[in-house]
């Protein structure tokens, strides 16, 4: 078995007067897609934004990697190997599709200052700059602003920002928000590609449980901020206590 990337152990949060979050704890493998699902304020965002540092966790311990991360800030645990997509897609609207991926490969690959001055340095951010394009299906879009791509566009964006970047573990929201149908599939194969190509973890919200169960291997299930269901996305799929939360009794 693989190891373990990402350990959530008896995980509390508050916000104001109300416990988001009860003892929630779950293990994600390397190199494994896992869901995560349930009503509307549920916490599942939430349980996102404590594992990547923008929410102060009550009780409750997380690890990356086999390291407790409890104390670090949000920057610290990206620097760790965290690397979130949020709800509302994380890319620079206001820049090229070019430019975004651009300040991905700087801030990985550590490009000093100057390199826009030098051939070498430039032929590289272009090779690299060409085949995140071509693994987004986004080629034709690398001078076009980002703020005038599609929703499922501006996703696949996102993930090719993210796969640059060093993250092993992607904390993805609602990938599917706003994607027309036809982008629904190039999503999927892409975060597919991420994990058994790349060897990237993922951790995906969404709502659309058709797109989820066909994309990750297993499915946890939060109802009233507490771990209600997990396991295969067939055996959840089957669980009569799915329908109930979905559908009623």
């Amino acid at each position: 078995m693989s190891k373990s990337v990402l350990s959530v152990e008896n995980l509390h949060v508050r916000i104001g007067q109300r416990m988001i979050l009860q003892d929630v704890s779950f293990d994600v493998r390397a190199g494994e897609v896992v869901g995560i699902i349930g009503p509307n304020g549920c916490g599942k965002t939430t349980l996102l934004n404590a594992i990547s540092g923008f929410l102060p966790i009550d009780a409750g311990t997380v690890s990356v990697n086999g390291r407790d991360i409890m104390n670090l800030p949000a920057h610290a645990r990206a620097e760790l190997g965290i690397a979130r997509g949020f709800q509302h897609v994380g890319v620079f609207r206001e820049m090229t599709v070019e430019e975004n991926l651009m300040m991905a490969v700087e801030r990985r690959e550590l490009y000093p200052w100057w390199w826009i001055l030098s051939r070498e340095w430039r032929e590289k951010m272009s090779v690299a700059i060409e085949a995140a394009l071509a693994e987004a299906s986004l080629s034709s879009h690398r001078k076009s602003l980002a703020g005038v791509l599609s929703g499922g566009e501006l996703r696949l964006l996102e993930l090719a920002r993210l796969k640059i970047l060093k993250g092993n573990l992607l904390l993805i929201d609602e990938p599917t928000a706003g994607v027309a149908p036809i982008l629904r599939d190039n999503l999927a194969r892409m975060i597919k590609k991420l994990s058994k190509d790349h060897g990237r973890t993922v951790v995906i919200i969404e709502h659309d449980l058709r797109f989820l169960f066909n994309l990750a291997e297993r499915i946890i299930v939060l109802v009233d901020g507490k771990k209600y269901l997990e396991g295969t996305p067939e055996t959840v799929r089957r669980d009569e206590r799915l329908q109930k939360i979905y559908f009623g009794e």
